[in-house]
């Protein structure tokens, strides 16, 4: 029983560093808030995906603390899923 408790949040922190890792090749929430800011604004703009965007994000997020960053990819993860619904 205890083991369980235990195991299941456990669980829960591995499968999001994997999840954040599969999506963008970074665990750190300031990197992978760095990789998606990126994204969105070669996206926007009709950049090609390697145009140095990132480097530009990376400078930008690594004055913010990892629960600012943290707080900045929710917050762009509801933005895409608001303009995802119809």
């Amino acid at each position: 029983m205890i083991r369980a408790l235990l195991g299941i949040p456990l669980l829960l922190v591995l499968l999001a560093a994997g999840a954040l890792y599969e999506s963008y090749g970074e665990i750190e929430p300031c990197r992978a808030l760095a990789v998606e800011r990126a994204r969105r604004a070669e996206h926007s703009i009709g950049l090609p995906v390697e145009s140095g965007v990132e480097h530009w994000t990376r400078m930008a997020t690594s004055q913010m603390s990892s629960g600012e960053c943290a707080e900045g990819l929710l917050e762009s993860w509801y933005e895409r899923l608001m303009s995802a619904l119809p």
